[in-house]
């Protein structure tokens, strides 16, 4: 402080004036509130952290993750208003903050504000979910620890935001470039979280777009080949949710994850169409080869018979006989390569392609067979109603059964209970059993009935008849014959019961023949017989 003097070098002892030294004020500690530089810098990573969690984690950890840096955002904006605020008082501040907003949407208010202005779901929400408050609390402990620990390097983080200084730079000067600096720094991170947000967009929107135009192309190659009905319609209504997320504006209407949700139920949808394709390629694989399986033997039972009548030289021309043995190797040879164990771990499109193959082969060796048939009836059958099978008169013991009241007579077991049936609704009419003249004939017994220098009107060749079929009986009418009560009676109830007369039989017919009756069930076409079990 000034003090007054007197000066011993001046004669006149002029009083001088001497300032001394002022004793240094006592310097107050700054305060310890965290600077809005650092909270802005805060606020904009666990923005980043937020998003992140949504885009990275899946929905049951994304959606809580989510809901506390929601607090620990909430928090660091209150420090961020008020600098000074201690992090037990804004954490605790934020949490309130929080609750409110989650209590307000137990009414209809901030569902009326998102309507209005869509932005504001980001800080309202729509949901009254109880379990978010236990989150915010999460969230706000976080926040306040993340305050406390960055409290103490407040001013040190506002140094280095406003660049290194002078120490001797007039406090006058610094003020200014902290004012213009420490802004900037802050616009400049939210705008590299703003164009960080819009590339996260744009990406998700890509890989959508991407799913979309797969999934598309899943469910229109998919039409009619699945196992499940249930699954092309879920994956047609995820493709119509997606295309709606992609046309909706983003921010606004679309927000970070919406497309990624989105894009992982068109992944597991097209899976599931995938996964159904494939059942249902494996199904006809198995149906294809059950098919082709009795066909091949079927053929290779013609090939040998029809080898066996060459001898007598009554075989069919060798050229159809090549084509149909070369057609029976293609298809043993597909059934090999399509076995089992050849197309286990095999995808949508090598089994589909397997069950094609199989269907085509089919297709060859049943044509194949039936011109080698027909080649070899035209050759043995003279008559056109009469059809020459490999298997007449060859039938196996297994295959018959005896007619039970006349048991020296044999049918193919399974047209045994329709012939009962007629037998007894013939009993209760008529008081006796139908009398049975003939019924399977082995092909010994045919050839012993037809001979070929004087053939026997009414025996068929070896081969051509459907007595050797087992498939044909002989019935007695009496001498009246068509015009018999018996025959009458056949013509009304025996069809209904599985049994007919044929058209070659009738009395106009070729060989009128009022006895002959057949089973329905009797084979008369090639391609049916190579498919029948």
């Amino acid at each position: 402080m000034p003090t007054l003097g007197w000066s011993r070098d001046h004669p006149r002892r002029a009083v001088r004036l001497r300032v001394r030294p002022r004793a240094p004020a006592p310097v107050t500690a700054p305060a310890q509130g965290v600077s809005r530089a650092t909270s802005a810098l805060l606020v904009v990573l666990v923005v980043l952290a937020g998003l992140g969690a949504r885009l990275l984690l899946p929905p049951a950890t994304g959606s809580p993750v989510g809901d506390a840096l929601y607090a620990t955002l909430v928090v660091l904006l209150v420090a961020l208003v008020r600098p000074r605020t201690r992090p037990l008082v804004a954490a605790a501040v934020g949490l309130a903050l929080c609750a409110a907003v989650e209590a307000a949407q137990l009414t209809a208010v901030p569902a009326e504000v998102v309507e209005r202005l869509p932005l504001a779901r980001y800080v309202l929400g729509t949901t009254f979910v109880p379990a978010d408050l236990a989150w915010y609390a999460a969230g706000a402990a976080v926040g306040g620890s993340l305050l406390a620990l960055v409290a103490p390097r407040a001013l040190r983080v506002d140094g280095l935001l406003r660049h290194v200084r002078d120490d001797d730079e007039p406090a006058a000067r610094r003020r200014p470039r902290a004012a213009v600096v420490v802004p900037v720094v802050v616009l400049v991170l939210l705008a590299a979280a703003g164009g960080g947000l819009a590339w996260m967009l744009r990406q998700e929107a890509g890989a959508l777009t991407t799913q979309v135009a797969a999934a598309r192309e899943t469910l229109d190659d998919s039409v009619d080949r699945v196992a499940d009905d249930a699954v092309r319609p879920a994956l047609a209504e995820s493709i119509d949710r997606a295309e709606a997320v992609l046309a909706a504006t983003p921010l606004l209407e679309r927000r970070p994850g919406d497309a990624d949700d989105e894009r992982r139920r068109l992944e597991r949808d097209t899976a599931a169409v995938q996964r159904s394709r494939l059942d249902f390629a494996r199904a006809e694989v198995t149906e294809a080869r059950d098919a082709l399986d009795p066909t091949a033997a079927r053929a290779e039972q013609v090939l040998a018979a029809v080898d066996a009548l060459d001898a007598d030289g009554k075989a069919a021309d060798g050229a159809v006989r090549s084509a149909a043995s070369a057609a029976l190797v293609d298809a043993e040879d597909e059934l090999a390569r399509t076995a089992d164990d050849r197309l286990d771990g095999a995808g949508v499109t090598e089994v589909e392609a397997a069950s094609a193959a199989l269907g085509a082969r089919l297709d060859e060796l049943g044509s194949a067979t039936t011109d080698l048939m027909a080649a070899q009836d035209a050759v043995v059958c003279p008559e056109p109603d009469q059809v020459w099978f490999p298997e007449t008169g060859r039938l196996a013991k297994d295959e018959l059964a005896a007619v039970p009241w006349a048991p020296g007579y044999s049918v193919r077991a399974d047209l045994l209970d329709g012939l009962v049936a007629l037998d007894d609704a013939f009993r209760a009419e008529f008081g006796r059993h139908l009398t049975v003249n003939s019924a399977y004939r082995s092909h010994a017994q045919q050839v012993a009935v037809y001979d070929p220098q004087n053939p026997n009107p009414l025996a068929a060749p070896p081969g051509c008849s459907n007595h050797g079929q087992g498939t044909a009986v002989d019935l007695s009418v009496g001498p009246a014959g068509f015009d018999s009560t018996t025959y009458a009676w056949l013509k009304e109830h025996a069809e209904p019961l599985g049994w007919t007369h044929p058209d070659w039989a009738e009395p106009d017919g070729r060989l009128p023949e009022p006895w002959h009756w057949q089973s329905v069930k009797t084979p008369v076409d090639y391609g049916a017989w190579l498919t029948a079990p």
